[in-house]
């Protein structure tokens, strides 16, 4: 890793144009398209369908009946990793959909970027109607807002797990932690804007957060490598009304699972349903 590393902070500097390309392009296509084995077994349980996404078919998962919850996985992950959230609110009274992102799970696509994941949620809401809650993790939290921001998603309720605030920001805490130069960084925060198309400033959900009618919570791990918490303190404090719940102990993925945030979501999410 030190040797990738060394190598990749050397051509930074000795041909600057190959690295940002070469990290965006790397950006957008996914090496995975799931993370874990765990919650198939729900997922069999449940009606497999398709919507039309942004790169062609997306598969969904539903189940049960009352008001809907979407749920949508992050960055080289599928439905699967929100099957704990989403067997707990079934039992609970709530219609369940878990969504494959673009490029993820069963979906079509080989390219995966924030703005497709927005469109593919979005293009569920308008297919399957407007959910009464969306909760998501990770870079589908992020896409969940750009969606929300442009109009596409209007829940009432919204649930970020480990969610990333800035984009510009998540690469550099990212970056910056396998040890990547500033230099480095900064050619592939300006790489993945131009693979992108759009200023990197306008993923940044404290930019859309004050807009936002939907009831709110966020929640993070203090050992998560990932996103920190600190992501969540910014995010929560410019959305009107937001809740921040940071557990201690858990990591990037462990909010997933962990009976205590299954309770908490539960719970916000009753409190609005009322």
């Amino acid at each position: 890793m030190k040797v990738s590393i060394a190598v990749a902070n050397t051509m930074a500097v000795i041909a600057p144009r190959r690295f940002r390309n070469v990290v965006a392009s790397r950006f957008v296509r996914p090496r995975a398209r799931q993370q874990t084995d765990t919650g198939r077994e729900f997922l069999a349980t449940l009606e497999t369908g398709w919507i039309e996404g942004p790169l062609g078919r997306q598969r969904i998962y539903t189940g049960g009946t009352g008001p809907a919850v979407f749920f949508q996985h992050g960055w080289e992950a599928d439905a699967a990793d929100l099957t704990s959230q989403a067997e707990h609110l079934l039992a609970s009274g709530f219609r369940v959909v878990l969504l494959d992102g673009p490029a993820h799970g069963a979906s079509e696509g080989e390219i995966a970027t924030l703005p497709l994941f927005a469109e593919g949620i979005g293009a569920a809401a308008a297919t399957l109607g407007q959910p009464f809650a969306v909760v998501a993790h990770s870079m589908g939290a992020a896409a969940s807002v750009i969606a929300m921001s442009e109009g596409e998603l209007a829940p009432q309720a919204f649930v970020a797990l480990a969610s990333p605030c800035s984009l510009s920001d998540n690469i550099a805490f990212q970056a910056g932690s396998m040890g990547l130069s500033g230099r480095a960084i900064r050619l592939m925060q300006d790489g993945v804007e131009a693979r992108l198309k759009t200023p990197i400033s306008r993923f940044d959900i404290a930019r859309d957060a004050p807009a936002m009618t939907a009831r709110a919570l966020f929640v993070y791990g203090d050992r998560d490598a990932i996103v920190p918490a600190s992501a969540g303190e910014k995010a929560s404090k410019h959305w009107p009304g937001a809740r921040l719940d940071i557990r201690p102990g858990l990591g990037h993925r462990g909010v997933l699972r962990d009976p205590g945030v299954l309770a908490e979501v539960a719970r916000f999410l009753d409190g609005v349903r009322g």
